[in-house]
């Protein structure tokens, strides 16, 4: 039977998402079947009036879903074995309540990225903080906090990026923010107009998009062994007036930028006015070795816009990240972001004031850190003995994720619809680049919300999948 869809732009949903849910409704209510091939990305597009891409990017997010699957050369089916309600003539017997939601494999192990331990934080310390803090708050902290922060945890986040990034700084120019989000909206706006954005590639993809909201199109900028091609950047009237660059633990190929890649990095800003966002997410966790200094402590010009988060260190919920802003924009940056907040939440932040001060915080890193090295260990162990030299795992040995290609002679897409069949969830690394793919797949695995069992585990049934 022909696939039959509708789209209404007139809606606010995607049209990759429309179709998305259209060809999972048509599954649901059995008028297609298991193993039913789906109509060629090019075909379907043309008979939609919608672009190839916009297929595409529906069917990987139903592959990414477990409603399908791609065939190497032959095309994208719909699972053979997915389990689908019991069906009467025309009619379903006993539908279920929701008729959006179809039954999947349950996942057992999910390795997602940029997820802490979330069990093993310290919540009775946390609650201490938070108690005192309502208990010995005034009465001007009930009402709106300063926008760019309170003046004791912008002094104390200097005092602590001083001392463990090597980055002596004011505490005038540290703001308090809802985590690097924020931060990094409210720089580029700052800068605007903009005269074009610099990304790595491949790239976190929520920055790629977030760029190509204020430039249509950022300046894709490969990544190699050392870090950014810097020589690869734009030079004179046609240079981007804005880089944003991972230097410490790049997401997704866990690389370290070099010193050689570092210095030129800030020339490169020198010689063409530009301004360099530093995103510090995770160097907390750097396991071989220190971590090295901040690229904004190699500068002593304002050329570079540091920024940091708590979600890593201590959970993302409490949404609080800081970023330390050059004096000559900071005026500009703070009127935005009243517009923008207001101010952040006042009690969390006095909460974590004591945190930093007490050294709880510190003490919590610490002992994290032992426990994501454990974890790193046990993943990169269990993936050489399950697979050997079919795989290759990029990056140093920090943060919270690796990335790692897969020589198997399977698709992106295999390997996560076969991982989702033995219920174990995985991550693609394609939508991280900007233009072509890498030829071997790759998966970024994060495992810092993972036990050491449940890493082990969740190998091994990737490998009864994915291995013949």
């Amino acid at each position: 039977m022909e696939l039959q869809l509708s789209l209404d732009r007139s809606r606010r949903i995607p049209l990759a998402r429309q179709v998305a849910h259209g060809v999972r409704d048509a599954i649901f209510n059995q008028r297609i079947g298991p193993g039913t091939k789906l109509p060629p990305t090019r075909e379907l597009a043309k008979r939609l009036r919608v672009s190839r891409m916009t297929i595409v990017e529906a069917y990987e997010w139903l592959i990414a879903e477990g409603y399908v699957e791609s065939r190497r050369g032959s095309g994208t089916y719909v699972l053979a074995d997915l389990p689908v309600p019991a069906r009467s003539g025309n009619r379903l017997k006993d539908p279920p309540r929701r008729t959006d939601v179809l039954p999947k494999q349950p996942v057992r192990v999910d390795f997602k990225s940029g997820l802490p331990a979330l069990d093993l934080f310290p919540r009775r310390a946390w609650k201490a903080a938070l108690s005192k803090a309502i208990h010995n708050a005034k009465t001007e902290h009930l009402g709106y906090g300063p926008v760019e922060g309170l003046p004791q945890l912008r002094r104390v986040i200097a005092q602590y990026v001083g001392r463990t990034r090597g980055l002596p700084v004011a505490p005038e120019q540290v703001v308090i923010t809802i985590g690097t989000a924020q931060a990094t909206d409210l720089i580029l706006r700052t800068l605007s107009p903009l005269q074009g954005v610099a990304v790595e590639n491949p790239g976190p993809e929520p920055i790629h998009r977030l760029a190509r909201l204020y430039q249509g199109r950022p300046e894709a900028v490969p990544v190699d062994a050392g870090g950014m091609r810097v020589d690869l950047l734009k030079t004179g009237s046609q240079a981007s007036k804005v880089v944003h660059v991972i230097p410490s633990h790049q997401f997704p190929t866990g690389i370290s930028m070099n010193l050689e890649r570092r210095l030129e990095l800030l020339n490169w800003a020198d010689r063409n006015d530009a301004m360099i966002m530093e995103d510090d997410y995770d160097s907390e966790f750097r396991y071989d070795q220190a971590p090295p200094i901040a690229l904004a402590a190699l500068n002593p010009s304002p050329r570079v816009i540091y920024l940091g988060s708590f979600s890593k260190t201590m959970f993302p919920g409490l949404r609080l990240g800081f970023c330390i802003v050059p004096e000559r924009i900071i005026g500009r940056f703070l009127e935005l972001k009243w517009f923008s907040d207001r101010c952040i939440p006042v009690l969390e932040q006095l909460a974590l004031t004591e945190w930093l001060e007490s050294g709880e915080f510190e003490r919590h890193v610490r002992k994290m850190h032992k426990v994501y090295a454990r974890r790193r260990a046990a993943l990169i162990q269990a993936l050489q003995s399950h697979f050997g030299t079919r795989i290759q795992v990029q990056g140093v040995a920090a943060g919270m994720h690796v990335l790692v290609d897969f020589n198997l002679g399977l698709t992106e897409s295999e390997l996560i619809s076969r991982g989702l069949q033995a219920g174990v969830r995985v991550y693609p690394s394609s939508p991280c680049y900007i233009g072509k793919k890498p030829s071997i797949p790759g998966l970024i695995l994060g495992f810092g919300q993972l036990s050491e069992m449940e890493i082990i585990h969740g190998v091994e049934l990737l490998s009864t999948r994915w291995l013949p």
